[in-house]
């Protein structure tokens, strides 16, 4: 199945829509690593257990990071 990958600006209250940023990634270990990627290049980063969702602040804004699977190839 192949995935997709979304981030989700939150700044406060705010909660923005999420914007895909790759699809069509094939393999999950594949898109599973783009996520932590993506969510490291922040220097303060984490992984919220909660929702399964990787995060990373850029100044008084979080971004969220995390990949669904988008139906069958």
């Amino acid at each position: 199945m192949p995935h997709s990958i979304f981030i989700q600006e939150r700044k406060g209250d705010i909660r923005r829509p999420p914007e895909l940023i790759a699809y069509d990634i094939d393999s999950v270990a594949l898109a599973n690593r783009l996520v932590r990627s993506i969510a490291k290049s922040g220097r303060i980063n984490g992984f919220d257990r909660m929702t399964g969702q990787r995060w990373f602040r850029w100044r008084d804004t979080v971004f969220e990071v995390y990949r669904l699977e988008t139906g069958p190839s």
